[in-house]
């Protein structure tokens, strides 16, 4: 048996109650307006020509002696309660509110009206009187109660049953109660009229069914109209598994840890300095002593490694600083090295941050010699292998990169070292916050001659595959928000382990819109982290490394 949340003020007693279940549906009745008698000073009825009632309650409101004026009544279920009292009722409208009640009184210029009201009710009725010349007093016979406390628990209670299909509405005060006691707007709402359906509309309500007039008999057949096509999920309830945090963490289908995350660090020459990367909320360029202990800290965290990138003190047209063993990447990876951190060390290959003019390669003229640059890349790696890397990180994006560097490290007797091949690098705009920190900023053109174009998609497997066949041992898409097919791709293609890269200018849309309250920090950090897991990273390189691993703690 299908159920309906009826809001009308009688509970219960409400005559649509008894109507709806007359129709088989099971009525669960929660007021969420109520009407309340105010004291009232009544004037001497004989005084005027009509008195117009535009409710049952007002009609309970009215004192004993009636007699005298002719009698309004705003719709039939006013007048029967008039007709109970002993009262003769001379109009009732066809249709059954102010407006159309305003226009009926026959002839009002001069007469004297007497309007019986709540305190809470639209002026369309007193508007249209006057506007027709009736001389109108208004009489607040009881106050309009959106949101009785009283009814919360109720409807608490109600809102539990997981077969209500819909909710009865027969005013905008009902609405408006409703929502003040904490309703959801996702129930479909039956309402009584228009001008009902708008103040739902307005409030988030899809409203499926409208009544053709306003009775009892027409509001419950408008949801038998209604209820055959909302169709209850009867035993799929998925939400089922949402019902607390225990159970949500139990069936959570992907699960972010600490050790899968890699922190990017900035180095410089020196000791013992800092200097704050404006665009990076939290990062800095470090000296590799600094940098230690920056590592110290990620390893109590449990993160699973580090990227480095190094910021030479001075840049040349071929980048040589690239492969100097005393640069700050190898510095810092002897001193990590040596400390014995629970921590895979990466170094990115790129000559980009080592070039007087910022691209990626050895210049000809003003194109990127792909052939040229090999070699250098390849002398890169061997010296960042040789000072304690785990893993090279090819990003460059010149075309044979990958088998440039394994055919180099395996020569200098460096085998055993990993590539993770950024194989899916896109010319994107999200970079700009990284080309503050590393100072790689081309001083002309653009780098789209060798980084991928974002829009395609076969082109960016093929680089994958390509990187796979030349020894890559991971496979990288960059930036990572703005692959996810790629990587959703990628993972029912390769079997290789897939990483992914949050970068710079993903970071910085986050920690702009989290200081302007826009968004949850927390909240955004680990679903996007979330996301790019579940497209299939099984490494994520993000500059929130440190927050996430953090809060992931908290949840052992």
């Amino acid at each position: 048996m299908t159920a309906v949340l009826v809001t009308r003020p009688g509970g219960e007693n409400d005559p649509l109650v008894a109507e709806l279940e007359s129709r088989g549906f099971r009525v669960r009745a929660v007021p969420t307006v109520l009407t309340r008698a105010v004291p009232v000073e009544w004037p001497d009825f004989a005084r005027y020509d009509w008195v117009v009632v535009t409710s049952a309650a007002g009609v309970a409101a009215l004192p004993v002696a009636l007699a005298g004026p002719r009698w309004a009544a705003v719709g039939e279920a006013t007048a029967s309660a008039l007709r109970a009292r002993g009262v003769k009722v001379d109009l009732v409208p066809a249709d059954p509110n102010g407006s159309a009640l305003a226009d009926a009184l026959p002839d009002p210029g001069g007469t004297r009206v007497l309007l019986v009201r709540a305190s809470l009710a639209d002026p369309d009725l007193p508007a249209g009187l006057r506007k027709r010349g009736a001389l109108v007093d208004e009489v607040t016979a009881y106050e309009t109660v959106e949101g009785p406390a009283e009814s919360a628990e109720e409807l608490r209670q109600a809102l539990r049953q997981p077969d209500i299909a819909a909710v009865v509405f027969a005013s905008g005060s009902a609405v408006r109660g409703f929502m003040k006691l904490g309703g959801p707007t996702s129930l479909p709402a039956i309402t009584i009229g228009p001008r009902t359906s708008a103040v739902a509309r307005d409030a988030g309500f899809q409203v499926v069914a409208e009544a053709e007039a306003a009775g009892v008999e027409q509001l419950a057949a408008a949801v038998t109209r209604a209820i055959p096509n909302i169709k209850t999920p009867g035993a799929e309830r998925p939400r089922r598994l949402r019902t607390s945090p225990a159970v949500r963490a139990l069936v959570r289908e992907t699960r972010l840890d600490p050790e899968q995350l890699i922190a990017p660090l900035f180095v410089i020459s020196g000791r013992e300095t800092r200097h704050e990367i404006p665009s990076l909320v939290g990062h800095h360029r470090l000296t590799p002593d600094l940098a230690l202990r920056e590592a110290h800290r990620f390893a109590e965290l449990g993160i699973g490694g580090v990227l480095l990138f190094g910021i030479p003190e001075s840049k040349d047209r071929n980048g040589s600083g690239a492969d100097d063993p005393r640069g700050p990447v190898p510095e810092t990876l002897r001193l990590l090295r040596a400390e014995g951190l629970p921590l895979a060390l990466a170094a990115d290959v790129c000559l980009c941050e080592y070039t007087s003019h910022g691209h990626c390669g050895v210049l000809d003229g003003e194109k990127v010699d792909n052939d040229a640059t090999l070699p250098r890349l390849a002398a890169a790696a061997i010296a960042y292998a040789e000072a304690g890397a785990d893993i090279v990180g090819p990003s460059a994006m010149m075309d044979g990169q990958v088998a440039a560097l394994r055919s180099g490290l395996d020569a200098a007797g460096l085998g055993g070292t990993a590539i993770m091949a950024y194989a899916s690098k896109h010319a994107s705009s999200f970079y700009g916050p990284f080309r503050e920190a590393a100072g790689s900023t081309p001083s002309f053109g653009d780098r789209k001659s060798y980084q991928m174009d974002p829009a395609n998609a076969h082109e960016a497997l093929r680089e994958m595959q390509l990187d796979a066949d030349e020894g890559a041992d991971i496979l990288m898409v960059k930036p990572a928000i703005t692959s996810l097919d790629l990587l959703a791709r990628a993972r029912q293609r390769f079997d290789l382990p897939l990483a992914a890269y949050q970068v710079s200018g993903e970071a910085a849309m986050i920690e702009a819109a989290a200081q302007r309250g826009w968004i949850d920090r927390r909240g955004a950090i680990l679903e996007s982290l979330t996301a790019i897991a579940r497209a299939g990273a099984g490494i994520v390189m993000t500059y929130f490394a440190a927050d996430a691993a953090a809060w992931l703690r908290e949840r052992r």
